[in-house]
């Protein structure tokens, strides 16, 4: 881990403050924190233009992502070629003008939304007058008669007919949908009810005409304002289009709001007291000296001096590993981050790691995809990859997928009488997963005491590096303790003459192990409590170790699931003549990619899990505070 320290900057010359806030938030290495003692009012400023560059960033984050299906299409090897614009320190001219452009893109957002919905009403409508084609006049009473609009089931509608022929009732057939035909009917006022009432004997429904005006008028007035609005969103699409000719510039304009917002964070942290004006930050010592001769140069007056902690306040932290450790990072930090005092235990995780991830998928052509997936990206498209400690992470467990593949003889879910036919590989096989479950599971049992074991010797290290002889003691005498057990199990098994060397130390061990862990204890309670830590330990030791089962369970999954893949692939392609072959490939192409993928996800996670639950509550507490060095984000851009 690297050192994080705290300081303060002191600046004589208010007017230098604000040269010098840009200075660190250019620099993305120090983290500012509030200052101490700071007055509301000294900060008002800083704030109100905090709240703006936030506002206007939102603005440009909105704009930019709905301009981005206007714009001309680019390739996807460009993108990744090219992911950042290169932007230079001089600035960015004609912000203005594209904040007021991405305003206006709000209010055609807006203004669209408005019309695409009225737009659906008018489809609603023409829809619902579709019932009504045919319809003349508006059905409404008159003195002496009535008209009505009706929905019947259509295998009710000669019986309908019958019922209005008898009465003398006028009707006319309208549209229809599905399983319901539409009338319009009138007769005799008097009649009515009679015959509103004969309606529920052929399951009749009386239908509301909610228009002004008939059914070919309505739909005229509507046809004629859908056209109207399909011409102004055209008209605002096209604007869209033009305006998306410039995203580039979009993306600058954002990413200078994103810098003139990480200034702000700063200037609103700076404490202003009169003549005096300082900030307080968390900085790496090797960048404060080299921040102290840029500042130098803005003013010599300053000074950088050590702050020292509060009684409650915890140190940052920052991980540093070498590049082939770096991506394990990436687990450590799913965790959380030691406390400054703890151990870095990413480089003790990384073997055991990259181990359990290749013996949960066990399959060599998995492994050779996963190295082809992550090595391409990070060879030939650096500029987006480099850094990502996924990718690197995912090509390591490629090689140990590969490496446990041959040792366990699959590719691809291949049988052993397809392996027969290639010697070398047959010859390199060393255990079946599926007719050796029981030495795979001993094997996943060792391995999992072995980490167990190791624990207690990463437990000896960090103990030794915070001086606390109690933890150091401990760590030792179980390991001592595990050694023994192995040496005791080992003469019972193979070595019968080491029996009694190997008992004599195993007691010894126990004994150790009973003082270690009994410290502090008053002198008659120690053998009570020696023995209690000793059974919990061997009990969570045991559970420990059970825990390592996974592996084994993952391994079966992998390789059952790529057999039944090819399986059901080569039967459905004997199945189906001439073509038989596309669906076989098929099959085996998209079936053994999702195995890939959901088992590659579970071999991360129980890889993962098996360091946090089993390894790291042995020497690490962790809910250390993370370094967080303000810097610009900057998602389009990279300065030069």
């Amino acid at each position: 881990m690297l050192k994080v320290a705290k300081k303060y900057l002191l600046a004589f010359d208010a007017n230098k403050k604000t040269d010098i806030a840009n200075l660190m938030a250019q620099e993305g290495c120090f983290e500012i924190t509030d200052a101490p003692f700071a007055e509301q009012e000294q900060q008002k400023e800083a704030l109100q233009y905090l709240q703006q560059a936030e506002y206007q960033l939102a603005v440009l984050d909105f704009a930019i992502g709905y301009l981005a299906p206007f714009a001309p299409k680019t390739s996807l090897l460009a993108k990744i070629k090219n992911p950042k614009i290169i932007f230079g320190k001089s600035g960015f001219v004609g912000k203005e003008k594209i904040f007021r452009d991405a305003k206006r893109i709000e209010k055609i957002e807006k203004k669209l939304d408005i019309l695409l919905k009225e737009k659906n009403d008018i489809f609603r409508h023409l829809s619902e007058l579709e019932k009504f084609e045919g319809l003349a006049f508006l059905p409404q009473d008159t003195e002496h008669c009535f008209f009505c609009l009706i929905s019947i089931d259509k295998t009710q509608t000669e019986k309908l007919c019958s019922i209005l022929q008898e009465n003398n009732c006028y009707q006319k057939p309208l549209g229809g949908e599905m399983a319901r035909q539409f009338f319009l009917i009138g007769g005799l006022k008097k009649q009515k009810e009679d015959i509103l009432n004969s309606l529920k004997e052929c399951k009749g429904e009386i239908l509301s005409y909610n228009y002004e005006k008939i059914p070919s008028q309505q739909k005229s007035e509507l046809q004629s304002r859908l056209s109207q609005i399909e011409k102004t969103i055209l008209a605002l699409q096209e604007e869209l289009k033009i305006k998306a000719k410039n995203l580039e510039q979009f993306k600058v304009c954002r990413d200078v709001f994103a810098i003139e917002k990480a200034n702000w964070e700063i200037k609103n942290k700076v404490l202003s007291q009169g003549f005096l004006n300082y900030i307080v930050f968390w900085g790496y010592k090797e960048k404060v000296g080299v921040l102290q001769k840029k500042i130098a140069s803005i003013d010599p007056s300053v000074q950088i001096l050590e702050l020292s902690l509060e009684p409650t306040e915890e140190p940052r932290v920052s991980l540093h590993n070498n590049r082939f450790v770096r991506p394990f990072q990436y687990v450590t930090e799913i965790f959380g981050m030691p406390r400054a005092g703890e151990l870095d235990p990413t480089p003790y995780l990384a073997l055991f790691f990259i181990l359990f991830f290749g013996v949960c998928l066990t399959d060599a052509g998995y492994g050779i995809l996963l190295i082809l997936f992550t090595a391409l990206p990070l060879l030939f498209f650096k500029k987006m990859f480099d850094d990502n400690k996924l990718f690197a992470l995912l090509f390591y467990g490629g090689i140990s997928t590969l490496l446990m593949g041959i040792l366990f003889g699959s590719y691809f879910g291949s049988t052993t009488q397809t392996l027969q036919k290639f010697p070398l590989l047959y010859k390199l096989k060393k255990i079946d997963p599926i007719e050796d479950t029981v030495l795979f599971m001993m094997l996943s049992f060792g391995v999992g005491y072995l980490q167990v074991a190791f624990a207690q010797v990463v437990k000896i290290i960090s103990a030794q590096k915070n001086k606390n002889k109690e933890v150091f003691l401990q760590g030792l005498a179980w390991l001592i303790f595990y050694i023994s057990l192995v040496l005791f199990i080992i003469s019972q098994i193979k070595i019968r003459s080491l029996k009694e060397v190997a008992l004599g130390c195993l007691i010894g061990a126990a004994g150790f192990l009973m003082f270690s862990e009994s410290l502090g204890q008053k002198i008659f309670l120690r053998p009570l409590v020696g023995a209690i830590k000793i059974l919990q330990g061997i009990i969570g030791t045991m559970s420990d170790v059970l825990s390592y089962s996974r592996l084994v369970a993952l391994g079966l999954a992998t390789t059952v699931i790529a057999l039944i893949v090819n399986q059901i692939a080569f039967l459905l392609g004997k199945m189906v003549p001439y073509v038989g072959w596309i669906f076989t490939a098929l099959i085996l192409a998209g079936g053994h990619i999702f195995n890939l993928g959901i088992n590659a996800l579970g071999a991360f996670i129980h890889s993962g899990r098996l360091q946090f639950v089993e390894f790291f509550p042995k020497f690490l507490e962790g809910g250390g505070k993370r370094f967080q060095p303000l810097k610009p984000e900057l998602k389009y851009t990279k300065v030069t």
